[in-house]
């Protein structure tokens, strides 16, 4: 029998970009093509049979760019804080999502905050209502000291056995440890491990992708589509933490952000240029 829990998160997921893509882009092509590149992501449709809980914190990604695009919008405080609350409930859904969400946070105000799109009570409003929601997370695990070194033990971040946090963080940070994980973070970045060996996305954003990463690059004026070249681009960050080789289901942060970056690609392309301006 087939579970509706991993059906409605998918769902939730592909009709959430959607809205992203139209809202952020204008138009409905580019929403038909970030919801077509998560529902044809072969990774998508792999873990939905063999680990249907890593599929969990993508709605909340999701919904998190979609109350950003409102938010830059419309101006209302409260999609800074469905944005902020959307982070720290996604918190809960898988371990690494402790890494990314926060990760999300950051990249949030580093890429939001020059643009001024985004008014100082709304980023308070957005810090505050992550902090709120992820503070229960932070104190029970204050609170389960065992059960957090045999986390760390069983990602083989770092001996806790032996080390404490501050020490653990001094292992992971060395140049050796970081020299590690940056070879195997710019891995999970390699093409021919996203569409060949990993087959984590589909066929069509081998075009599509490098054309909505120039865009994001040299033309985007769009928050959201700033936050998906950064999403992208953050997506192994949890998976490198343990230096092993890229396995295909630790880069599924990758999905929502490919799928906005080909939407970005569409968006300009049917956009009309100024005479005499640069292809």
């Amino acid at each position: 029998m087939l579970a509706i829990g991993p059906v409605l998160v998918v769902a939730a997921t592909i009709g959430l970009m959607y809205s992203v893509a139209t809202t952020a882009l204008g138009g409905w092509l580019p929403g038909v093509v970030a919801a077509a590149a998560v529902g044809l992501a072969p990774l998508l449709w792999s873990q939905f049979s063999l680990a249907p809980s890593t599929l969990y914190p993508l709605p909340f990604v999701a919904a998190w760019l979609l109350s950003i695009a409102f938010l830059v919008r419309t101006g209302r405080l409260w999609w800074a804080g469905v944005a902020g609350a959307s982070l720290g409930a996604g918190l809960y859904m898988s371990l690494p999502a402790v890494v990314m969400m926060p990760c999300y946070v950051a990249l949030t105000v580093i890429v939001g905050w020059p643009s001024r799109a985004i008014s100082r009570p709304a980023w308070l409003v957005f810090l505050g209502s992550f902090s709120i929601v992820a503070i229960p997370y932070l104190v029970s695990w204050m609170m389960r000291p065992e059960e957090f070194r045999d986390m760390v033990n069983a990602h083989h971040l770092y001996d806790a056995n032996r080390f404490n946090v501050l020490q653990g963080t001094r292992e992971v940070t060395s140049w050796v440890g970081l020299t590690a994980r940056s070879e195997v973070f710019w891995d999970y970045l390699n093409p021919a491990f996203l569409f060949v060996t990993g087959r984590v996305l589909a066929w069509p954003l081998v075009v599509l992708l490098p054309v909505g990463i120039y865009y994001a690059i040299v033309r985007e004026t769009t928050i959201v589509g700033r936050l998906a070249l950064a999403g992208y681009i953050a997506a192994p960050l949890a998976a490198c933490l343990t230096a092993e080789p890229p396995t295909a289901s630790r880069i599924i942060w990758i999905v929502p952000f490919a799928a906005m970056l080909s939407a970005v690609a569409v968006a300009h392309f049917r956009r009309p240029r100024p005479a005499g301006a640069p292809a």
